[in-house]
């Protein structure tokens, strides 16, 4: 009896460290293995383009191709998991939400012009003469138009107010500003805060490097009617240009208006490093505390 219950005590053990191995290895994959991208697009006149997401050897993969349409396609082993979606079309029902959800409510009077349509609409439905005159149409025409008008009216009365009470947002927050000037120039001028804001910075930078496409290529052809702005856009290009011209190149024309592009790219995110910079952002005090302060 005594070694049945060591045997499946052992059984239960291995099960254990098996199941343990496997929870370590699935973090470990998480973590360290890459998800990788890679995309391509253009633009002749209209916009055209594709990405495709991948982890673990294609195991898991989504593609992202817009050709007058947005297409998402996912896929587990290689085999489709998802039905491809039209997002165009959700995004199209999106919409119809929304203008559902703002639109406002509809004043009284025009609600009685409208019933009224509605009621002259029934009653000449309902007679079965053949002579019985057609609703009106100036009727329907002054109803709709008025329905309009106050719809426009509510709107812009809405965004009137919405642009006094950001003014007023503005200048209360100018105001606590000068009022708080000595405690922004504490701030600003504490060697703590000085060092939270250079390892921020530190980390972002690191984090835009790490995320940033590390293969890419493309071509720009530009062009306007007016040669002095080409030169003007190609003045201020060029400006940024040695940080990208082994990667972009620039075709200026000066003689017609034309625009076309096209690039590729390809880079990987490792959640691991995303972890380990979060990670030494949260473990300096003076960050933490700005957090919860920022956070109130």
């Amino acid at each position: 009896m005594l070694h049945i219950i060591l045997f499946i005590l052992k059984l239960l053990g291995l099960l254990i460290l098996i199941l343990s191995g496997l929870i370590l290895l699935a973090v470990l994959l998480v973590l360290f293995v890459p998800v990788r991208y890679r995309g391509e697009g253009s633009y002749y006149n209209r916009v055209k383009g594709n990405m495709k997401i991948s982890w673990l050897l294609h195991i898991l993969s989504v593609t992202v191709r817009y050709e007058n349409e947005i297409l998402i396609v996912v896929r587990l082993f290689g085999f489709q998991i998802m039905k491809p979606k039209k997002m165009d079309e959700e995004m199209k029902e999106a919409e119809e939400i929304m203008v559902q959800a703002m639109e406002v409510k509809e004043p009284e009077t025009v609600k009685e012009a409208r019933r009224l349509g509605e009621d002259v609409k029934d009653t000449i439905l309902k007679d079965s003469e053949p002579q019985e005159p057609q609703p009106s149409e100036h009727v329907k025409r002054m109803s709709w138009i008025r329905t309009l008008y106050y719809k426009i009216k509510k709107k812009f009365i809405h965004i009137l107010n919405k642009i006094r009470h950001l003014y007023m947002r503005i200048c209360d927050t100018w105001k606590n500003m000068k009022n708080k000037k000595e405690e922004i120039q504490a701030f600003l001028t504490n060697t703590q805060n000085q060092k939270t804001a250079k390892l921020l910075f530190r980390q972002v930078k690191r984090l835009i490097h790490h995320i940033f496409p590390v293969k890419g290529h493309g071509t720009v052809t530009f062009g306007f009617e007016d040669p002095g702005l080409t030169g003007q856009v190609l003045m201020a290009a060029s400006m940024l240009y040695p940080f990208f011209h082994k990667n972009w190149n620039l075709y200026p024309v000066f003689d017609q208006p034309v625009f076309t592009a096209e690039g590729t790219f390809q880079g990987r995110v490792r959640l691991g490093t995303v972890l380990v910079i979060g990670l030494r952002m949260f473990l300096d005090k003076n960050f933490r505390v700005l957090l919860k302060r920022w956070l109130r």
